[in-house]
């Protein structure tokens, strides 16, 4: 059964749901009673009155990504009409990397929910003051955003929906959210808003289907000051990134630190090829474990917590293939253009596989399709009910299989395919 689950260092997250699930339901139920009495009844605006848009979206860096096609086809749709981004402060960088996305607003959880809650009550006062024409909340089933949607008062709003929750009649429209499609697929039909007349699931399968994020010159070259620094990096040589992070919501969807290792002792023994790891400074710590159970530290480019997030997409676009747990760098990395190698575990590539940015990008999943995967679930906050201690859908992923894939990802060339993500059914 292992050594017990990985602990959270960052509590504020749990607390957040705890209040969401017992606080939020009350609240949810208090407004809905209040909107049958004196709501009334109110029309949608017209396409030529759409003149502000609100897209909300707290949790969630690769969700933010997968949302992005859906910030073209509003562009394209009001291309007169303002469209705001809300979201928490951790996601404003790479908000504003996005050109249809004019102005991103931020919420700030890492004081506490207290001063968050202040903030939030602030920020509502504010937004009902720009009376947005049109509000998209792109979370799947925490009350909060129905709350803060329906308290911010838009003329009109489209939010998900779904049996036994109690936020989805706090919006103007309601769409089911369909576990069987595409996160993206999901959010281009909330813009839709008619669960009658579905979007055809080849929107998010085409070579070009998620919107590709480029960074600055200046990032990449701050980005190769701090590789040249760590004495390992060679210019002229290709890159393999490697992601052992799946960020605190849920651990479990880690590769375990020996098999991580397993696969840095391997490819830094390459001659002509950088190994570079990633992580954020929360994270760092954990890196620099797993970067020393290689015992050969000195080959190994660690960039954890060193580079901010406009760099590390710069050397993403740079790189020739990136290993990466089911996280938000996964979907960066897509987005960047690279071709990634991806592990998926308690959450299913089905939902969160990566998409193309480019023609010719590459990717290939890893998912063991257990009698017990997947065990984490939008509809339940993503909160994980993992059978083991230790998941066993991440340990099963041999170091072996995953370097045999990154060996073909290095010797294919950019035009060599352009087929869709394949996804490797391990055997158990």
């Amino acid at each position: 059964m292992g050594s017990g689950r990985p602990s959270r260092p960052n509590r504020i997250y749990p607390i957040a749901l705890w209040i969401d699930r017992y606080v939020g339901s009350t609240v949810c139920a208090l407004l809905l009673a209040s909107k049958k009495i004196f709501g009334g009844s109110r029309d949608a605006p017209a396409t030529e009155e759409v003149r502000k848009v609100l897209l909300l979206k707290m949790w969630g860096m690769g969700s933010i990504v997968l949302a992005s096609p859906l910030f073209e086809i509003i562009r394209e749709r009001y291309p007169r009409a303002r469209i705001d981004f809300l979201s928490l402060h951790e996601n404003r960088e790479i908000i504003e990397m996005y050109p249809a996305i004019d102005r991103a607003l931020t919420l700030d959880l890492r004081n506490g929910v207290v001063p968050f809650l202040f903030s939030t009550l602030k920020t509502i006062r504010s937004i009902r003051r720009e009376r947005y024409d049109l509000l998209l909340d792109l979370e799947f089933f925490t009350r909060f955003s129905a709350i803060f949607s329906y308290l911010s008062n838009p003329r009109w709003s489209h939010g998900f929906s779904a049996k036994g929750k109690w936020r989805g009649r706090l919006h103007d429209v309601e769409v089911p959210f369909n576990a069987y499609n595409h996160v993206a697929l999901n959010f281009l039909d909330l813009m839709r808003g008619d669960p009658m007349d579905p979007v055809e699931s080849d929107a998010v399968a085409a070579p070009d289907a998620l919107p590709r994020l480029s960074a600055t010159e200046s990032a990449w070259n701050e980005c190769r000051e701090q590789l040249a620094a760590l004495g390992s990096w060679r210019e002229e040589d290709p890159t393999v990134v490697v992601n052992p992070n799946a960020g605190d919501m849920a651990l479990e969807r880690r590769w375990p630190r020996e098999q991580v290792a397993e696969l840095l002792r391997c490819l830094s023994r390459r001659e002509n090829l950088n190994v570079v790891v990633i992580g954020s400074a929360a994270e760092r710590r954990y890196v620099e474990s797993v970067v020393a159970a290689t015992e050969v530290a000195t080959r190994i480019a660690n960039l954890a917590g060193r580079i901010d997030i406009a760099q590390l997409v710069a050397l993403l676009a740079h790189a020739t293939v990136v290993v990466t747990n089911d996280s938000g760098p996964l979907h960066l990395a897509a987005a960047a253009g690279a071709s990634t190698v991806a592990l998926f575990g308690p959450e299913t590539p089905i939902l969160y596989g990566p998409l193309r940015s480019r023609a010719g990008q590459r990717h290939e999943v890893y998912y063991r399709k257990l009698a017990c995967s997947p065990c984490m679930f939008v509809h339940d906050n993503k909160v994980l009910s993992c059978w083991f201690a230790q998941a066993q859908c991440m340990t099963g992923i041999r170091p072996a299989d995953v370097l045999a894939s990154v060996d073909a990802l290095l010797q294919a060339s950019p035009g060599d395919s352009d087929r869709s993500p394949k996804h490797r059914t391990i055997d158990s």
